[in-house]
């Protein structure tokens, strides 16, 4: 589904295509989650990096793209990669070498001790902020001056946007979700997270000083449309943010 000009969102998955640089372009893996679950005491199998690859492979099926931006948080913990996290970040870099020409990745808050891996790999790391061509590319939990930065479109991760619908029989399902409106002159796009335990924050309720970004928090989100994900399922195009109160009624 055609999100703007030269941007769609990739089958009915969590990530967008711009046509523009040949790039996939997804957000927030973190690769890890389970790990960190566990030591809280809640179980999860190891098996969710499994679905994140698949969808990927997918994605790149349908796209073809000679290029992946992963913009930020590709591990979960803050601190020293846990033996998950080192393995299976490994194995994603060796699945996106085999596949594209380009890997590149922008540090997220929860990139700490990311480096490593990366050199290992030789691929590079963005802090803040990469562009390519007219496309700015920024995790999102730093407060940075987006007026400044010369480009046409901006895309965030970090605030894994979700939209919260009431059901016919009278019960809350929320829906991942992709973010689009402006941002003075820019047009901004904001993905959802890829890891699927990661549900998101619920952009048609929180108020706007307790989105997680600093940048969304200056924004004029209740302008923004919003593009629910069911994964494999379906992705439905919904008016401004302003506008889906009604549903929750």
């Amino acid at each position: 589904m055609r999100v703007c000009k030269d941007i769609e969102i990739v089958g009915k998955s969590l990530g967008i295509y711009a046509k523009s640089i040949n790039a996939l372009v997804i957000s927030d893996l973190h690769i890890g989650y389970e790990d960190y679950l566990n030591e809280q005491g809640i179980y999860i199998p190891l098996s969710q990096y499994p679905k994140i690859k698949k969808m990927l492979e997918v994605m790149l099926n349908d796209c073809e793209a000679e290029t992946v931006v992963i913009v930020g948080d590709v591990k979960h913990e803050f601190g020293k990669a846990s033996k998950q996290e080192w393995l299976e970040t490994l194995d994603l870099l060796d699945f996106l070498r085999k596949r594209v020409k380009e890997v590149h990745i922008v540090r997220g808050n929860h990139d700490n001790f990311l480096i490593p891996i990366l050199k290992k790999k030789e691929i590079p790391l963005h802090d803040p902020i990469l562009q390519i061509n007219d496309i700015a590319f920024v995790h999102g939990h730093k407060d940075i001056s987006i007026e400044d930065l010369d480009c046409r479109y901006i895309i965030l991760g970090h605030e894994h946007p979700a939209i919260a619908l009431k059901t016919e029989m009278g019960s809350k399902k929320k829906y991942k979700c992709f973010l689009y409106g402006k941002f003075g002159e820019k047009k901004m796009i904001v993905l959802p997270s890829m890891h699927p335990l990661a549900s998101g924050s619920e952009v048609n309720i929180l108020p706007k000083d307790e989105l997680l970004s600093p940048i969304l928090q200056k924004a004029d989100i209740e302008n923004f449309y919003v593009y629910a994900v069911e994964p494999e399922q379906i992705v439905l195009k919904f008016p401004k943010i302003k506008q889906l109160n009604f549903l929750l009624q």
